[in-house]
């Protein structure tokens, strides 16, 4: 039987006190918490019991993504070199923790992870349990910016990175993990450096259907679900 299920990101917005030394401030009515440093995260789930209950197994065709509205930056001054914005849409039959999602800003889950010293690996799972993965690198827009990198200005924000790595593959789990993660450059000071980045809310659509597997595969695969949703 068909189904659409969909998951809503709220709106992520920052902005720098101007302090020595300086921190974001961010909207705590907006289910945004820091994880790290200048690492961010919004997380839900998505509840599936009611298909588990009648023993269905939950497939996907596609999955994609729309905004609510325009991204933007505003800066002292901007280096482009060292400050790039990242963003990292996670929907996983596994849950994540911190350590695990501040690791995905680097290396996506479910690939071979970065090979860098004393980053955390990701766990006992693999690509097939990330059903939604969508991993963004951001900067100014600067043909369109007001002000030049070295002085103070605002752009909205383009993709340098834009990379897709979803496996919609079927799941007996009763609920998928949802996160959208942020990783941001340091908040400017007095003097220079980004002063407010705001993003738009997300919405992740995720195509989906429900069958009946064989007993035996469907068993399996439950029992497979329920060891990776109690490995964190």
């Amino acid at each position: 039987m068909d189904r659409t299920l969909v998951v809503e990101f709220p709106w992520f917005s920052i902005e720098s006190d101007l302090g020595d030394p300086a921190t974001w401030g961010y909207n705590l009515f907006t289910d945004t918490r820091e994880i790290a440093t200048n690492v961010y995260c919004q997380e839900m789930k998505l509840d599936l019991s009611g298909y588990t209950q009648s023993d269905l197994t939950v497939g996907f065709r596609r999955s994609f993504e729309q905004l609510g509205g325009a991204d933007s930056i505003f800066w002292l001054s901007y280096n482009p070199n060292t400050d790039a914005i990242l963003e990292n849409t996670i929907i996983s039959s596994v849950p994540f923790n911190d350590e695990q999602l501040v690791a995905a800003c680097a290396s996506s889950p479910g690939f071979t992870p970065y090979p860098a010293p004393g980053l955390l690996e990701f766990g006992n799972f693999n690509r097939t349990h990330v059903i939604h993965g969508h991993f963004e690198v951001k900067y100014p827009n600067s043909t369109i910016g007001a002000g030049a990198f070295g002085s103070s200005g605002n752009a909205s924000l383009l993709n340098a990175v834009d990379n897709y790595y979803s496996s919609l593959e079927p799941t007996a789990a009763d609920c998928l993990y949802c996160y959208r993660v942020f990783a941001t450059p340091a908040p400017a000071d007095n003097r220079d450096g980004a002063k407010r980045i705001t993003l738009p809310a997300k919405r992740v659509i995720l195509d989906a259907f429900t069958v009946e597997e064989p007993d035996l595969e469907y068993m399996m695969r439950l029992k497979r679900s329920y060891e990776l949703a109690n490995q964190v």
